[in-house]
């Protein structure tokens, strides 16, 4: 079964709405029933909790002024079942929104064009992108996001966010805006529509270092990811820069992949259940690239680029610099549900091949670098990058 790691990050998923990330954490297939502690049930037994739950769907079938479609009370209960982990990574995916979730990982996206993050409670655009529903209906980064058709929270996740934007290619959703700290929100009506965005960016700097940024983990990073340091080789490149600044994550696989592309032998990841069980994964030995190498990460490198970015750092193959990764380490499962749908919750751990947990703590960087988010589209006032390019330097 396809094993999946993405941010949800609590926090910082890029989302081209896109994603995403939901995406976050890492997920995998296993048998659901595995998953779920039957203590939590407290002291009740399954006649007693079977009985219960029948009780109450008949008060609200006889009594509720409005009462609840089957449903309704379904999806209800599923909610209530995953509120009850107190589990901020478990959510209920529809039948739709698992089925975009599968696309995102094909590397298909559907959505409006921005990325998004947690800041605290608020739930912040990071970026638009260009030529997309969103530039088009005049989001701008910075922007807060309080309401989601309608519908305001205290705090909005990240995931739930992304599962209430995305949709289906030419329906609508509407987003009340917050900006530059007013207090009147400005509503937009944003049609959805397919993303095209290269998961991989690349470019020649300083004639001799390649420039490799990646956006999230799908199916296809590796693959991505390896021509685009083949044919900077052959432009003459002689050290990279591997950019996984605002990455939340992707796929178990593709983070073992890209590793294993600058990682000639040894454990890339340590998977660790509640039973202590551990599965290892290690570098399938099909190095691109023996070259020099940095990697740029930030608050919102996530999941599978903490992956990538610990393995490196422990193995010595590269320098990280930027900021405080996010510290998402947990490992989270997707199991699909019989009627339709899936469910995510979170089952296990990582850690780094020295045995680093970091959820919740991050990757440090070795050369600590802090930037606003803002000036990372700018190669003039991004500092991170700059610094890379110094390291390189002295290298080559």
């Amino acid at each position: 079964m396809e094993k999946v790691l993405k941010v949800t990050a609590a926090v910082t998923v890029v989302a081209i709405l896109l994603v995403a990330a939901f995406a976050g954490g890492v997920f995998f297939d296993r048998t659901l029933a595995d998953a779920i502690d039957g203590d939590r049930r407290g002291s009740l037994t399954d006649t007693e909790v079977d009985d219960a739950v029948a009780e109450v769907a008949d008060i609200i079938e006889s009594l509720a002024l409005e009462p609840s479609s089957e449903e309704s009370m379904t999806i209800g209960a599923i909610s209530g079942m995953l509120e009850s982990l107190e589990d901020s990574h478990a959510v209920y995916f529809t039948a739709e929104q698992y089925e975009y979730f599968n696309e995102q990982n094909m590397g298909t996206f559907y959505g409006i064009g921005i990325t998004i993050s947690n800041d605290g409670d608020d739930l912040v655009v990071n970026s638009v992108i260009e030529g997309t529903p969103a530039a088009r209906a005049g989001l701008q980064p910075g922007d807060l996001i309080v309401e989601i058709d309608g519908e305001a929270r205290s705090r909005w996740d990240v995931d739930e966010a992304v599962l209430r934007i995305r949709g289906e290619e030419g329906t609508t959703v509407v987003l009340g805006i917050r900006r530059d700290g007013a207090e009147e929100l400005i509503d937009y009506t944003i049609e959805r529509a397919k993303i095209d965005v290269p998961n991989v960016e690349s470019e020649m700097l300083e004639g001799d270092i390649g420039y490799v940024s990646l956006v999230s983990f799908t199916q296809v990073a590796a693959t991505d990811v390896r021509s685009a340091i083949q044919e900077l080789e052959a432009d003459g490149a002689r050290g990279f820069v591997l950019d996984l600044r605002n990455n939340p994550g992707g796929l178990l696989s593709a983070s073992v992949d890209v590793s294993s592309l600058f990682i000639t032998d040894g454990v890339i990841v340590t998977v660790e259940d509640r039973t202590r069980q551990v599965e290892k994964h290690r570098a399938s030995g099909e190095t691109v690239t023996d070259a020099p190498l940095v990697v740029l990460v930030n608050g919102n490198s996530a999941s599978a680029s903490e992956i990538v970015a610990g393995a490196l750092q422990d193995y010595g193959r590269a320098t990280l610099v930027g900021e405080q990764t996010f510290g998402k380490g947990s490992v989270q499962q997707i199991e699909e549900l019989s009627f339709g749908g899936a469910v995510k919750l979170t089952i296990a751990h990582y850690l780094t091949p020295d045995g680093r947990a970091i959820d919740k703590i991050g990757l440090t960087p070795d050369i600590v670098v802090e930037m606003e988010h803002g000036l990372i589209t700018d190669r003039e006032t991004d500092v991170q990058l700059q610094k890379a390019l110094e390291i390189l330097r002295g290298e080559l």
